[in-house]
């Protein structure tokens, strides 16, 4: 009797979501064949800690790094895929296409069971000057790099946003010896907070020397000289900064699932079922 063909598991996206569903997928299955593909050059890695990279708290990347592709090897008997991207599922023939961001090579990987891990990323608003030089997203570590390379020739940030990412962003710019001022849409800093508890929070980025802008958003930005940013606010504010870093939020990465047929959210998200 020939022994039967183990189960093919496939991870697209590591992280939080996908590495640790692949390690529980390992010890639910010690015959499966998992396999994660993540298009960054890091499958497993602290991003609470990136703000705190950024302000030289945390002084060594290698300190964010959570798990090596070495790791999942010998230790759950995982194959990682780094820098690969997954270009297309096919959902009628249970494979996927991918390429290697490094060489472009081009494969078809087949499944039995996939998991569309894909995470979410931050959201730029269609704003006038959205994408000139200076303006900044934190995501991931290679985001850490781009923002602490700036840094070192600036003296004034500006913080769009002000959630739990824009407000580590003013404090670990603050401990880089930055002026900064934040900007926030709504009334209060810390939407997920009653204003009367928010309040708090704001006395103390302002005793810290922290300018607040409350109820006002950026409605675009221009760069006048090579090295500064011009920023128009609605309440009629003009700014000057030499980096600006938005904090205004994520949006599902779905385009994958989208593709191959799944039903999606008015939001982009996929939907899901109680299992």
């Amino acid at each position: 009797m020939s022994a039967t063909k183990p189960k093919r598991i496939l991870v697209i996206g590591g992280v939080a979501g996908g590495a640790s569903c692949a390690t529980r997928a390992r010890r639910l299955c010690e015959q499966c064949e998992i396999v994660i593909f993540d298009r960054g050059p890091y499958v497993s890695f602290a991003n609470c800690g990136l703000p705190y990279f950024v302000g030289n708290v945390i002084h060594s990347e290698e300190k964010l790094l959570v798990a090596t592709p070495e790791l999942f090897r010998d230790r759950f008997n995982i194959s990682v895929r780094l820098e690969t991207e997954v270009t297309e599922i096919v959902a009628d023939r249970r494979v996927i296409r991918t390429r290697n961001l490094k060489t472009g090579e081009v494969h078809e990987e087949p499944y039995d069971a996939l998991v569309i891990s894909t995470g979410a990323e931050p959201v730029r608003p269609p704003l006038p000057g959205i994408d000139l030089p200076g303006i900044y997203v934190l995501r991931t570590i290679p985001d850490s790099r781009k923002i602490r390379a700036a840094v070192e020739h600036a003296r004034h940030a500006l913080v769009v946003g002000g959630g739990m990412i824009g407000l580590e962003m003013a404090e670990n710019l603050l401990q880089r010896g930055l002026d900064v001022t934040l900007v926030e849409l709504g009334s209060h800093i810390l939407p997920v907070l009653d204003p009367e508890m928010a309040v708090y929070a704001e006395e103390r980025l302002r005793a810290h020397g922290v300018k607040l802008l409350l109820g006002q958003g950026v409605q675009s930005f221009e760069r006048p000289t090579d090295d500064r940013l011009k920023v128009t606010l609605s309440g009629g504010d003009v700014l000057e900064t030499d980096l600006a870093i938005l904090g205004i939020g994520v949006k599902p990465t779905s385009g994958l699932a989208q593709q191959a047929g799944l039903k999606l959210s008015p939001r982009q998200a996929v939907f899901v079922d109680e299992t």
